[in-house]
């Protein structure tokens, strides 16, 4: 399914093209239920996927529906790093001991790095 395909599609949902490759992001919790200050250390995380309205990682633990991060994503060495702010808005663990899925949905984000992310998927097709 092309583009022009997947907007016409009443059963996809997304608002926004998702760039589906691998990559590493760095995230530290701003806050969360609990905790009202910022997590002073980042942590590293693989990325499954990413669109200009959230991406998908894995991590260790649990970091709690809702929970607020401060994301720092670098998509490709040819583009700047972006810099946004994320909530978790589902938490997934497929099997015992295994890392936890976390989807986020960007809640701060410029409009240039919206079109970065655009820009990087649809050359990804």
């Amino acid at each position: 399914m092309n583009d022009l395909d997947q907007m016409n599609d009443p059963s996809e949902k997304r608002e926004f093209k998702r760039i589906e490759k691998p990559f590493m992001a760095r995230f530290r919790v701003k806050q969360y239920k609990g905790l009202e200050m910022s997590s002073f250390y980042w942590d590293m995380v693989s990325v499954k996927n990413v669109s200009a309205g959230g991406m998908l990682f894995y991590y260790n633990r649990n970091l709690g529906f809702e929970s607020l991060l401060e994301l720092k994503i670098n998509i490709s060495h040819t583009t700047p790093t972006i810099n946004c702010l994320g909530k978790v808005i589902r938490i997934e663990e497929p099997e015992p001991h295994s890392l936890f899925r976390i989807a986020t949905s960007f809640t701060d984000i410029g409009k240039k790095e919206k079109e970065i992310i655009n820009k990087t998927a649809l050359e990804c097709i």
